[in-house]
């Protein structure tokens, strides 16, 4: 390292002037570190060592400045146990804060670090930090406890305050509480710098160089670091050094500005990056490493196939992969997926990704758990933040799972095929765009052409039951449901007085939807299918037919004042809808319109009745859909907080008419 004898004052220097000083063109980085899981535990070990020390000496029970919380430690990550007591080392020998003494110390630590990453160097140096700040926290927590075995450990372990006052006075309190903060607020910037350096990782094509910002940022965080070990070592010290410790404390607080608007530039610039590659030809696998970022040594990420560490994505080079992502909470999606993925042909993988932010111990174990249970490939700690945007953006993930279709081109088939999986299962295979088209809009003969789609919905959710008979026979069906025992039971009543009527004229049958004989619930089932059914529509067509018309009002039975609905079939074809409570009025009057002559005319009376009903009962179409699509805005911000919002769900409401919503 070429450093001049006599400098000038570091508080005085320009970055180039540091750069140019203390790093000179140097080898390439060529140390791996999961620095994610180091820091995660420096996070363990800081957190509560400053909350003691605010507690003690401010008397509160919260931390007065808040450390980030808990971050996931990788489960086989081991610390380089040697290098960090290399750096504690380094650090513990300084006796003032003057420049010319932290010099030879900072080149030391400099040499040392040589070969790791910049933000590596920040987080190495913190760790060999923080085991000693550990330590300082926690004997000054007993030493007030009157633990008799605490000051001569602490004399051992040179923990400062502890060698010859019987008390903490005010000086030392004020000294710890100034220190207590510098180390938070360093501890945040290099919190940033690792963003910084996770970002230039992604937006670089070649590895950082010694004109990088980002070491001017790490030549700060490491510089302040060795004053924080000085400065603990100084405290029973007479001479005060309270004003050279401060300038540190401006600096960082002046730097970290200029740090947080690098961020935003190396995240634009990433992102950039990553859109212009993927809209360029590449195959599934350059695709899936620069998306996943498993080549990336100093990310946690990892990819499971079982137990089996995936070390690169050519496992899938010819394979069409489904990218799954979601959040931990999806054991009714892996249930529904496990049949389908075992009549998956070969050509065709599933790959977990889930999203989760942050990533804690919990999380991790909610993640294994999940693991676990999936015959397919799992990622785990999918973190790269120009990744997570695209996929959020671009792919328009918004917390609800989807399903991006890639073929072995590396293109996209499908932005979210996990709607048409639900519906179809194995039939949707190939699982392209042109695939559910053909689905939905049913072209091919079969019991969902056109209009007539509702039957076979029906037959797949109570396939045991005298459906499939009543729909070959076309016989008029009043298919019902809810969540009123009472209302279900009258309603029963009323409509077996109607089909006895009118048997005569046409063919009545009831099915009630609800729990089977075996207890499976089969109401569940039949709205998740007509949910996943019209996602698949609206995203098709601009026109709908009538039956899928009918099944859109659907959803509005389901709100929190009416929840009862009815529903009438002949036999494939959705003809009428309707709540349930306007429905049982107009049954009740069927004396007045039971002279109906033919089928026809038996639904013309009943659709004009009902919406005669409807209108003087003034009931609104109020409904919720889930925002699973990105139909709606992102980035609505609280009026309270300023952070984004998470927009879940829409309400529809009608307001075609003065008295009827």
């Amino acid at each position: 390292m070429a450093c001049c004898k006599k400098l000038p004052s570091l508080f005085e220097m320009t970055a180039d002037e540091i750069r140019k000083i203390y790093f000179p063109l140097r080898c390439l980085t060529h140390e791996n570190l999961d620095v994610a899981s180091l820091f995660a535990m420096v996070t363990t070990i800081l957190n509560p060592a400053t909350i003691v020390a605010d507690n003690i000496f401010r008397g509160t029970k919260q931390p007065h400045m808040v450390i980030k919380g808990e971050r996931a430690i990788a489960p086989d990550f081991n610390p380089p146990l040697c290098k960090l007591k290399e750096l504690s080392y380094m650090m513990a020998c300084n006796e003032n804060l003057r420049e010319e003494t932290l010099n030879d110390t900072m080149e030391s630590i400099l040499g040392t670090l040589e070969g790791y990453s910049w933000h590596a160097q920040a987080v190495l140096t913190l760790a060999a930090f923080v085991s000693d700040y550990g330590d300082f926290c926690r004997h000054l927590d007993q030493f007030l406890s009157s633990d008799h075995l605490t000051k001569p450990v602490g004399i051992i372990k040179q923990i400062p305050v502890l060698r010859t006052q019987p008390k903490i006075d005010d000086k030392h309190k004020d000294a710890i509480l100034k220190l207590n903060k510098l180390i938070k607020e360093t501890f945040n910037f290099i919190d940033c710098i690792v963003m910084l350096g996770h970002l230039s990782v992604e937006a670089q094509d070649e590895p950082k160089s010694s004109t990088d910002n980002i070491s001017f940022y790490v030549f700060w965080a490491i510089r302040t670091v060795i004053a924080c070990t000085t400065w603990m070592s100084c405290l029973n010290k007479d001479e005060s050094e309270t004003e050279e410790f401060s300038r540190y404390d401006d600096k960082i607080a002046d730097t970290l500005v200029e740090l947080k608007f690098e961020i935003q530039k190396a995240e634009v610039k990433a992102y950039r990056k990553l859109k212009k590659f993927l809209k360029e030809r590449h195959c599934i696998v350059e695709v899936l490493n620069t998306l996943i970022g498993v080549e990336d040594k100093e990310q946690p990420v990892k990819v499971f196939d079982n137990d089996t560490i995936v070390t690169n994505m050519e496992v899938v080079e010819t394979k069409n992969v489904l990218l799954f992502f979601s959040g931990l909470d999806i054991s009714e999606y892996v249930s529904i997926l496990k049949p389908i993925y075992k009549e998956m042909k070969n050509e065709f993988k599933i790959m977990w990704i889930p999203i989760v932010e942050p990533w804690t111990n919990d999380t991790q174990k909610k993640f294994d758990i999940q693991r676990h249970d999936m015959p397919w490939y799992v990622v785990q700690q999918f973190s790269s933040i120009s990744s997570i945007k695209y996929v959020k953006e671009q792919w328009q993930f918004k917390n609800e799972p989807i399903i991006v279709v890639l073929n072995p081109q590396g293109r996209v088939e499908h932005h979210n095929a996990l709607h048409m999986i639900m519906t179809w299962g194995i039939r949707a295979i190939p699982f392209t765009c042109s695939k559910e088209d053909e689905l939905t809009r049913c072209k091919e003969d079969n019991l969902r052409n056109r209009d007539d789609w509702f039957g076979s919905f029906m037959i797949e959710i109570c396939p045991d039951s005298m459906l499939p008979t009543w729909i070959k026979d076309q016989k008029f069906i009043f298919i019902y449901g809810g969540n009123d025992e009472s209302w279900s039971k009258e309603f029963h009543e009323k409509a077996t007085k109607v089909k006895n009527e009118s048997s005569a004229r046409t063919s009545i049958e009831l099915f009630c939807v609800g729990k089977d004989g075996k207890g499976k619930d089969e109401l569940d089932n039949f709205w998740k299918l007509i949910a996943n059914f019209l996602f698949a529509k609206f995203h098709k067509d601009t026109e709908l037919d009538s039956g899928t018309k009918e099944c859109l009002k659907l959803p509005s039975y389901r709100n929190e004042i009416e929840k009862r609905w009815v529903v009438l079939c002949k036999g494939s074809k959705l003809v009428f809808s309707g709540f349930g409570t306007t429905v049982l009025k107009v049954l009740g009057q069927f004396d007045e319109w039971k002279q109906f002559r033919g089928d026809t005319e038996f639904v013309k009376l009943l659709v004009i009745r009902y919406d005669k009903k409807l209108r003087e009962d003034g009931i609104f179409r109020n409904f919720e859909i889930p925002k699973n699509d990105g139909l709606i805005t992102d980035g609505i911000k609280c009026l309270d907080c300023s952070k984004t919002m998470d927009t879940k769900c829409f309400r529809l409401k009608c307001c075609c008419h003065q008295n009827h919503g």
